[in-house]
């Protein structure tokens, strides 16, 4: 008897409604299929609440390799995904894990290494998009003083963050003359370096504010065709919490088509990634970052009517869906929400 239909979701972490969305994904295709969840700390939101819950060692721990690849000898899922950016590094670039995985038949959805690490270096990203012909805020380390004058120098306000940070880390929005305590505080937060020296300007950067309103767009590649371009799904961010879309609104995604075919063509995209782009009256769509998973504003398309977590599971099993998939209204306004659930007892 064949093992059901399987696609494992790492480091699920709060993302619970991405565990629902493929359970009725597989439900919408006709198949008893199964969610599995790795987590390295079983009591998380989402480590108990797949059809199949496993707690792997942290990605650091040298055990972590060994036992993701038991976990999908013995699984044998059709898709691995994680949602996690430090997981995505380990597996992408440090390791061969990824690479791994596809060999085993498993489709892993990503970029290539070039652009995982860019995804991970605001600097290394701009570079990147530049080289593309992609529009992006100008983008200086904390330690070049004539590039921020020049930044300072024609716009009103500039952009503090983290170089390597993860979810708006370091984040600060200043005036010209504020610049510097912003460097100094960002780097006072930022993670320490690979070689265990004292973060420094090096490790922050800076961008002029942009004009217009801030989007998230979600760029959609063939799952076995890399750098072909599937879908755009985007929306108007309304309000932010904790680094991450709290409130927006679809919209139609022919501003931001041309961006994301030439992204998806440079990094040999397979799968979903999550960008954020600005848009002006007028004006072309400006990126300014890039996330190779599943983003947090992922919800506010599928709730509108996009559906793809449908394309992955049809497109790993080989089967033919409707186009419908990546079509969704425009005007939709969706707001998250909380809520709690026990994920342990007796303890």
């Amino acid at each position: 008897m064949s093992a059901a239909p399987t696609v494992v979701i790492g480091s699920a972490g709060r993302r619970l409604y991405l565990v629902d969305w493929f359970r009725e994904a597989f439900a919408d295709l006709g198949l008893d299929g199964r969610v599995v969840v790795t987590e390295n700390d079983p009591t998380s939101a989402a480590a108990s609440y797949g059809d199949i819950g496993r707690t792997l060692p942290r990605y650091v721990d040298p055990a972590y390799g060994p036992a993701l690849l038991e976990l999908v000898d013995e699984l044998r899922p059709a898709v691995f995904l994680s949602v996690n950016d430090y997981e995505l590094m380990h597996l992408h670039v440090a390791t061969d894990l990824a690479e791994a995985m596809r060999e085993r038949g498993i489709l892993v959805p990503g970029v290539d290494r070039a652009w995982q690490l860019g995804c991970a270096d605001k600097l290394r990203m701009a570079q990147l998009l530049e080289g593309i012909g992609v529009p992006t805020p100008r983008t200086v380390t904390g330690d070049d003083e004539a590039g921020i004058a020049e930044i300072a120098a024609a716009s009103e306000s500039l952009v503090v963050k983290h170089r390597l940070g993860s979810g708006s880390s370091g984040l600060a929005l200043v005036p010209a003359d504020g610049v510097r305590a912003a460097i100094d505080a960002a780097i006072d937060s930022a993670p320490a370096p690979i070689d265990g020296s004292a973060p420094s300007g090096q490790d922050v950067v800076v961008q002029p504010c942009l004009p217009g309103l801030e989007h998230g767009v979600d760029i959609v590649g063939d799952l076995r065709e890399p750098g072909e371009l599937r879908a755009v799904l985007a929306r108007r961010k309304v309000r932010m919490r904790a680094g991450e879309t709290d409130k927006a609104a679809s919209v139609d995604p022919a501003p931001f088509v041309a961006n994301a075919e030439k992204i998806a063509r440079a990094a040999q995209l397979t799968g979903l990634i999550d960008t954020d782009m600005f848009l002006a009256d007028g004006g072309e769509p400006s990126v300014i970052d890039i996330n190779p998973r599943f983003g947090g504003g992922y919800p506010f398309v599928h709730l509108a009517g996009a559906d793809v977590p449908r394309y992955y599971l049809a497109r790993a099993l080989g089967l033919e869906i409707d186009e419908d998939w990546r079509e969704y209204a425009p005007g939709v306004v969706s707001a998250k929400h909380e809520s709690v659930r026990v994920t342990a007892t007796g303890g």
